[in-house]
């Protein structure tokens, strides 16, 4: 493709802080394969050696050749060894790094300028392509450049041993190395291309299939949604099996040039004999080691046919990475807010340009330490307060905090200052502790204990096992909707934040843990402005001082 240029530049960029251990792999790859050319040439020569002696009755040094093939094995068996090690030390911290380095560009655009994708998607599609990638370093670019290396080094061995089965040699590595995988690359790449397209599909497919089992049980659609992952599978399986056999052809093919060159290098080397020219014992040893030199071509059909997986994952990666911030630019550093006052005013906000709008002239004053209610069906715009005051998403109009303009502010600090206990909120496949200490690393085991009381989860806490160390899985699986709901609250708390907004707190609670819930969060807000967005008119009056009602993203009356 006209783009691979740029790709694999940009790939060779990302791992240039770890290339003294690709070379030190790479290193050790060349001193393998030279050794296993090496002990074949030697071992060759020997046992011609010692048939000749034995028929003559001649004399040789049988320790010198006896202490190199014991050598060259040694070299062999633990270069090959060292060489896995190293090599995938290396491709572990690289993948490592580029995780980091795909968050860092990823961060900036959550959630508004990765709103077409889906949740499963960036999951576990950017995981798998991440995981691609390994092979453009482990078993493409490192082979290449080994092959290259000891081919050329056993080829000028060979040439000045024997000139013509050196130029035999190479004209077959050449062959093996070069236009075999190459013709491979060109027919793999399509299949290869489209393995990556349907393994992501596939994902979230499954992703879907999980996550709604309930409903589709419920709907008795669980059969046709299985026929589908089905279909899905088929396709991802027949893309991988098509590019896999045009590696398996290419494999053939180098086998097809080694042992053409085990033959040609004995036929031209006992003609040399027969020519009196060349000693009888080379000719095993350049047959032999004819055909271990394509030890070094011999994995570069493998790594061409991964050569449509590794690009089109790389340009999924870089695709998503160069995207510009949909939010910005920020100020390097944050005014001190004078108070804790909100004041929106003409404030137009929405998803999509062509979408309609979420918020349509919003005009809200709200005073520093007040209680607000903020009233409304769904749809009214309510929950996109909470997300502009995070900048979430770009809007028209003017918004201020404590008396400065919420542009003004860093990101960083905004989160500081603004408390969002929002629906959406993620829980991690971690412990009660680990999931709090989200909001506030450093915060002491009382401190987590009273977030907890505060949310109603204090009794929830003396039945868990394993109390604050007990894990709540995958989204807070291993917790009720309504556990996971106030859990989230109780992270929210630790922060101790300036404002504090809550996104339908009471959302899959029962009347009484309702009350309960609002009554520790009214004691709990003096001192700041607290926000409750709520479709509950009782909660409104229960928790609030002053209620405002939002219809089609304005204050209604």
């Amino acid at each position: 493709m006209s783009d691979a240029g740029p790709v694999i530049s940009r790939l060779l960029s990302l791992a240039r802080p770890y290339r003294g251990w690709m070379l030190l792999a790479g290193g050790i790859a060349c001193l393998t394969i030279l050794a296993s050319v090496a002990l074949m040439a030697v071992a060759g020569w020997f046992i011609a050696a010692m048939a000749i002696a034995g028929v003559t009755t001649g004399m040789m040094n049988y320790f010198l050749p006896a202490a190199a093939i014991r050598l060259f094995a040694i070299l062999r068996t633990g270069g090959r060894y060292f060489e896995r090690l190293v090599s995938h030390e290396a491709t572990f911290r690289l993948l490592a790094e580029l995780r980091l380095w795909l968050f860092r560009r990823l961060a900036p655009l959550a959630p508004a300028g990765l709103a077409d994708r889906r949740g499963a998607d960036l999951a576990a599609g950017l995981q798998a392509d991440v995981e691609t990638l390994q092979h453009a370093y482990l078993r493409l670019g490192a082979p290449i450049v080994v092959a290259l290396a000891c081919g050329v080094l056993v080829v000028a061995l060979l040439t000045a041993l024997h000139p013509p089965t050196g130029l035999v040699v190479g004209a077959l590595l050449i062959a093996a190395g070069g236009v075999v995988p190459g013709l491979a690359r060109r027919a793999a790449e399509r299949p290869g291309s489209e393995a990556v397209a349907h393994r992501a599909a596939l994902r979230v497919a499954v992703a879907d299939f999980l996550q709604g089992g309930t409903d589709l049980r419920a709907a008795g659609a669980v059969g046709r949604r299985l026929a589908a992952l089905d279909a899905l599978g088929d396709r991802f399986a027949d893309a991988q099996r098509r590019a896999a056999l045009h590696g398996a052809f290419a494999e053939a093919a180098v086998g097809l040039c080694a042992w053409l060159a085990v033959w040609g290098a004995a036929l031209l080397a006992a003609g040399a004999v027969t020519a009196g020219t060349l000693a009888p014992p080379l000719v095993p040893a350049l047959a032999l080691a004819a055909l271990a030199s394509f030890e070094a071509v011999a994995p570069l059909p493998g790594a061409m046919q991964r050569w449509g997986e590794v690009m089109a994952a790389a340009r999924r990666l870089f695709a998503l990475a160069d995207r510009p911030p949909p939010i910005g630019p920020f100020p390097a550093r944050s005014p001190a807010p004078c108070d804790d006052g909100l004041d929106f005013r003409a404030v137009r906000l929405r998803y999509a340009p062509d979408g309609a709008p979420a918020l349509d002239g919003l005009d809200l004053t709200i005073a520093p330490g007040c209680h607000m209610a903020i009233l409304g069906p769904s749809g009214a715009g309510k929950s996109s307060i909470a997300r502009l005051l995070l900048r979430f998403w770009d809007y028209e109009g003017s918004v201020t905090l404590g008396g400065h303009d919420l542009r003004e502010y860093t990101p960083e600090d905004l989160r500081r200052l603004v408390g969002l206990a929002a629906q959406e909120a993620h829980l991690f496949n971690a412990t009660l502790r680990e999931n709090l200490r989200v909001a506030a690393p450093e915060a002491e085991e009382e401190a987590l204990r009273r977030c907890l009381a505060l949310a109603g989860l204090d009794e929830v806490l003396g039945e868990l096992p394993e109390g604050l160390d007990t894990w709540i899985g995958e989204g807070g699986a291993r917790l009720s909707a309504g556990q996971a709901r106030r859990l989230v609250i109780a992270r929210t708390l630790l922060r101790a934040p300036l404002i504090l907004v809550l996104d339908e707190p009471t959302e899959n609670l029962d009347a009484t843990t309702s009350r309960r819930l609002l009554a520790a969060l009214a004691r709990e807000r003096e001192g700041r402005t607290t926000v409750l967005i709520t479709h509950d008119p009782a909660a409104a009056r229960l928790f609030a001082e002053r209620i405002v009602h939002m219809e089609a993203g304005r204050i209604a009356g």
